[in-house]
C-alpha cells in the first residue's frame, strides 16, 4: 500500500530535521520514523532504504526551489529586476540548505554523489531560466547561456563565503547589480 501524502510528507520533514541534526551517515531509519511520528512499518513501507529518502527529499527541495523561481520569472518588471527576483529566490533555499545546520555541506555534497543526475538536471532548468531572462535583455551577446552559468558560479561564491543569511541576500544583490550593469555598459 503506497503512502499517503500525508505520511510521505512527515517522512520526509523529519528525514531534513535528523540530516541536519546528525548528517546522512549517522541518521538510521529509526531516526527517521520516530522524528516523523510514523511506525517504522511505515517506513520501510513509503522508503525501503535511507538513500531511497533522501532522494525524495531532494526532489523535494528540488520541485520547491524550481515552483519558487518560476514564481518569482512570472513577476512584472525590467529584464534586469526580474533576475535579481529570481536568484534571489533561488539563494535564500541554497544558504538555508547550506547554513541550516553543521552538516548542510555534507549534505550538500551527499545530495550531489547520490542524486547527481536530478542535480545536474535542476542546474541546467535553473540555468536556462536565467538565459531566458538574460536573452529578453536584448544583448549584443548570443551567449545567454554561458552568461547564466558564471552568474550562478559567481552567486556560488558569494553563498559560500557568506557569514550570515543577510549578508548572503546582500551580497548576491550587490553582485547580480553589477552584473546587469556591465551588460548593458555603453548602450
Amino acid at each position: 500500500m503506497a503512502a499517503t501524502q500525508t505520511t510521505t510528507d512527515a517522512i520526509l520533514d523529519g528525514a531534513l530535521r535528523e540530516f541536519s541534526r546528525h548528517g546522512l551517515a549517522k541518521t538510521s531509519m529509526s531516526d527517521i520514523a520516530q522524528s516523523a511520528g510514523v511506525s517504522r512499518t511505515s517506513l520501510y513501507s513509503a522508503f525501503p532504504t535511507k538513500v531511497d529518502v533522501f532522494r525524495a527529499l531532494s526532489s523535494r527541495i528540488n520541485e520547491r526551489v524550481l515552483a519558487a523561481v518560476i514564481a518569482a520569472i512570472s513577476t512584472a518588471g525590467t529584464w534586469d529586476e526580474r533576475l535579481q527576483t529570481i536568484i534571489s529566490a533561488r539563494v535564500g533555499w541554497v544558504y538555508d540548505l547550506l547554513r541550516a545546520s553543521e552538516h548542510g555541506r555534507e549534505l550538500i555534497s551527499e545530495k550531489n554523489k547520490i542524486c547527481g543526475g536530478s542535480v545536474l538536471a535542476a542546474n541546467d532548468r535553473f540555468e536556462a531560466l536565467v538565459a531566458g531572462v538574460l536573452a529578453e535583455a536584448s544583448l549584443e551577446t548570443q551567449d545567454e547561456a554561458r552568461l547564466a552559468r558564471l552568474l550562478i558560479q559567481s552567486v556560488n561564491g558569494v553563498l559560500e563565503q557568506a557569514s550570515t543569511r543577510e549578508e548572503a541576500e546582500q551580497g548576491v544583490e550587490t553582485l547580480v547589480a553589477i552584473f546587469c550593469a556591465g551588460l548593458t555598459a555603453g548602450r
